[in-house]
């Protein structure tokens, strides 16, 4: 008969296999977190990102300096109102402050800020344009639909940007749109988290 052992000899046995976190998991582990914290600290205004940085070395550095640029970075979003520009042109000179070849990263972030104008500037005309003509095309096709005898919901007839289809082929179209704009803000962002 063989041995019983106990369910801790057991997790012991298994624990054995797995290999050994190495130190730089380690630091992995606590300072990305902690740079996702200054990088937090800083969009509420109460930190100087380069100072607090100069606080860390060697890998400790490294990793919460990506962990700030990872937090920062994510925030970048397109400008669909006053809050995100804010916040974008905050999280863009937050990662500048702490590049180390500062020529390169403003480079990469003037690419972004015509990326964001444009969005902002040239999109929402495009926006504007596409919505008013999907919702010409629709209240034409349901002005068809309804000479030919189907019936609407009481209350859609007189507000079609409110009728579920055409909001879900604005959605559609919307995200298309945007499409270009969110690969090429990807592309940039990939582009500034490998400048030192």
């Amino acid at each position: 008969m063989g041995e019983i052992k106990s369910a801790l000899e057991i997790a012991m046995e298994k624990l054995k296999d797995i290999e050994e976190v190495t130190e730089e998991e380690k630091a992995r582990w606590k300072y990305l977190p902690a740079g996702e914290k200054l990088g937090a600290a800083y969009l509420k205004g109460n930190v100087d990102l380069k100072a607090e940085l100069q606080q860390y070395s060697g890998k400790a550095g490294e990793y919460v300096a990506k962990g700030i640029e990872n937090l920062l970075s994510s925030l970048i979003t397109l400008p669909e109102n006053e809050a995100a520009k804010r916040t974008n042109e905050t999280a863009m000179e937050g990662i500048k402050s702490i590049k180390e070849d500062k020529e390169a990263a403003e480079a990469v972030i003037s690419q972004m800020v015509q990326i964001l104008t444009h969005y902002a500037d040239q999109g929402e005309k495009q926006r504007r344009s596409a919505y008013d003509q999907l919702k010409q095309q629709y209240s034409q096709y349901l002005q068809k639909a309804m000479q030919q005898g189907m019936e609407m919901p009481p209350g859609l007839s007189n507000d079609i940007e409110k009728h579920p289809r055409f909001q879900e082929e604005w959605r559609k179209r919307k995200n298309e749109f945007e499409a270009r704009y969110i690969e090429s803000l990807a592309q940039m962002k990939q582009a500034l988290s490998q400048i030192k």
